[in-house]
């Protein structure tokens, strides 16, 4: 089945770090995609989720194509084409970023691959169905198919989801307190809520780095404008503008 390619505004799309499986991005692949892209290179469609499929303005969060935003927001770009994927939920996107990295992308650590592992976990597809029956270590293995052998893989599992390991050791099904052990469903708005702060943390930090004063007093006014536009999309004055331009 052929994807259907959209053009996405940049800025309607959330990088959540959680979603990311990478310990670190590659500032110099960054740097490179940057370049071809800005010699007409064209790149694959990165892929988003919808924040809310019920309403398009509510944007995008980006599965898989972190270095490509990245270079396509270094180059001033304000648009990117991508293609939607529909996960099962919030807890599921950074299982289908890390399938995503897995085919593509650069090798990944030993550190990449536990956060594989857990995104795996959280997904739930260490369960055999709809239910809470879990698999075998074997099993497991082969879903995650090079990322931990069978014989490490229960010792991770106790590191990280004990009450997971204590059912493959047990009964074989899973009985344990998710939330707790962090395969519960994330509150979303506290996440959006994150990635802002973080933002505003970012930009505090680079307006203290900058020595040109003028160009910061220019940087502080499109600061304020952004502000101002803000505040008008979440009193209601103004509609939010469309996330994409295909729909």
């Amino acid at each position: 089945m052929t994807e259907e390619v959209i053009t996405v505004s940049l800025d309607a799309v959330v990088l959540l770090p959680d979603n990311q499986i990478r310990e670190q991005m590659c500032f110099k692949t960054v740097r490179h995609y940057a370049d071809l892209m800005r010699g007409g290179e064209k790149f694959v469609p990165i892929k988003v989720a919808r924040v809310d499929a019920a309403d398009e303005a509510k944007g995008f969060v980006l599965v898989d194509g972190w270095h490509r935003v990245h270079a396509a927001q270094r180059n001033g770009l304000r648009e990117i084409q991508a293609v939607i994927v529909t996960p099962s939920g919030p807890e599921e996107i950074p299982w289908l970023s890390a399938e995503a990295n897995r085919r593509h992308g650069l090798p990944l650590s030993r550190v990449d691959k536990r956060n594989v592992f857990r995104a795996y976990v959280r997904a739930k597809k260490h369960r055999t169905g709809r239910g809470n029956a879990v698999k075998s270590a074997r099993e497991m293995e082969k879903d995650l198919n090079g990322i931990v052998s069978r014989h490490q893989l229960p010792k991770w599992m106790l590191s990280d989801f004990p009450a997971i390991y204590r059912a493959m050791n047990g009964s074989g099904l899973e009985d344990g307190n998710g939330d707790a052990e962090g395969v519960g469903l994330p509150d979303m708005d506290e996440e959006y809520a994150k990635g802002a702060r973080a933002a505003m943390s970012d930009y505090m930090a680079c307006m203290r780095a900058i020595k040109d004063n003028q160009r910061a007093l220019t940087l502080l006014t499109d600061a304020a404008a952004v502000v101002t536009e803000v505040s008008e999309l979440v009193t209601g004055k103004r509609a939010w503008p469309k996330a994409s331009i295909d729909f």
